[in-house]
């Protein structure tokens, strides 16, 4: 059943989002000032952070930045998947409902921007054109049709000059982040901004999407259980990517799978990550669950976007290298100083965290090279490295040391253990990191 998603304008001009970014400060700014005339009144201290996360605020903010897309919906792809987040809790429930919600445009919007692309006549190429979008994303929406020779498609449209309004987007968003004082100040906020805006601009380009699209469709093509649609050239332009709709389960429910599709899928995920890492050193690094389908009946898991792929430079692909040969070499001090090394820990950590390392990845480590299966749902690890931890630990690298391309991987390695967990799947892991990554350095 398609979701049902709400249509309203987006701002399309620079002027028309900075009075979005305007009118909801405008709105903070009264529902604060009442906030704090009824603290005086019951004789309590104003607090602007819990007045700013009240109901009425979080609910101003949401639907503001949900209106938007762009910028805002990016930061909060960045900076927080699921479970793990580098933001406060307060401010990462404002990312959380922004990944849920969101808003189509409305029927006249889209055919400008369909005019605008294809010309006035676009719709004579169609047996059927559903105007209503089956999915929408932070710049961006995805509709289904038939041309006229029956192929069926999905048309990912692209929201009005997004492009055009990323910088001024991320100024403002910038502005609001930490009038907002919800930033921490540990936080490196303008190393993620800039990683935002550049991921932004990157992914309004669909054409260079489609030729990643096509690239990944060339590398699966000897894959049975690995699918990927087809791009649709002649309907594909910077703004408007047409491919081959690719039927399946969406991931929304996968824990209700049944467990050998669940156990196949966590297989095929961890060996092609392992693939486009080491074999291909291209990674579609956005491990969203939308971007996935699978087809319970071919055994098939479909891979959607690639909006995100990046290219890992060769130092990249060596920091992998040498952390997954200390891994299975079931080597703890060589992985401690392997991070080290690539600056993805400080020199210095303080005590409980680097007793809480120290004893997550001797655990990890005596699961994986002790038993055959590793339990994603069963693993000690991850109670001695929780997800306080990790955003502590998270916050101590010095991200501006981090090549962006790592980042990004990193975020996406992160959220495939989210989905393993997910799944509750047990994985012969050391048999297949070792068989990937043997074939891989023979390639």
């Amino acid at each position: 059943m398609s979701k049902i998603i709400t249509s309203r304008r987006i701002p399309s001009s620079r002027f028309e989002r900075t009075a979005v970014f305007g009118g909801m400060a405008l709105k903070l700014g009264a529902n604060l000032a009442k906030s704090a005339i009824n603290d005086i009144g019951r004789g309590q201290a104003p607090s602007i952070r819990s007045m700013l996360l009240s109901t009425k605020n979080f609910e101003d903010i949401t639907s503001s930045l949900a209106h938007m897309r762009g910028a805002a919906m990016k930061l909060g792809q960045l900076m927080s998947m699921d479970d793990s987040d580098l933001l406060p809790p307060d401010f990462v429930a404002i990312l959380a409902r922004l990944r849920a919600s969101g808003y189509a445009m409305p029927s006249k919007q889209l055919r400008w921007v369909m005019n605008e692309n294809w010309g006035s006549g676009w719709l004579k190429k169609f047996r059927n054109f559903d105007v209503r979008p089956f999915a929408a994303a932070s710049i961006g929406q995805v509709h289904r049709g038939i041309l006229l020779d029956g192929r069926k498609v999905a048309i990912k449209v692209q929201f009005p000059n997004i492009k055009k309004s990323i910088k001024s987007d991320v100024n403002n968003l910038r502005l609001m982040a930490h009038a907002s004082g919800m930033v921490p100040k540990n936080l490196d906020f303008e190393y993620y901004l800039g990683v935002c805006q550049a991921q932004l601009i990157s992914e309004t380009d669909y054409l260079r999407e489609a030729k990643y699209m096509q690239t990944f469709a060339h590398l699966a093509q000897s894959e049975t259980c690995i699918a990927v649609p087809n791009v649709v050239v002649d309907f594909s332009t910077p703004e408007i990517l047409t491919m081959s709709f690719e039927e399946g389960c969406e991931f929304d429910s996968i824990e209700h799978f049944a467990p050998i599709d669940r156990e196949h899928i966590a297989y095929l995920l961890v060996t092609w990550t392992i693939r486009e890492i080491f074999e291909f050193q291209l990674v579609q690094t956005d491990p969203n669950f939308a971007n996935f389908r699978y087809d319970t009946d071919a055994r098939q898991l479909k891979l959607l976007d690639f909006g995100a792929t990046v290219i890992l430079p060769h130092s990249v692909l060596e920091t992998y290298q040498e952390l997954l040969q200390h891994i299975l070499n079931n080597d703890k001090d060589g992985v401690i100083t392997a991070l080290a090394k690539e600056k993805l820990m400080p020199d210095e950590l303080p005590d409980r965290i680097s007793n809480l390392l120290d004893k997550a990845l001797a655990i990890g480590l005596s699961e994986l090279h002790e038993k055959d299966f590793f339990s994603f749902t069963n693993s000690k690890v991850f109670e001695v490295f929780n997800m306080e931890t990790m955003q502590e630990f998270a916050r101590l690298v010095p991200p501006s040391l981090v090549p962006a391309e790592l980042v990004l991987v990193q975020r996406k390695l992160l959220g495939l253990l989210f989905l393993l967990r997910k799944l509750a799947v047990n994985l012969p892991l050391k048999q297949i990191l070792e068989h990937q990554f043997s074939s891989t350095m023979r390639s």
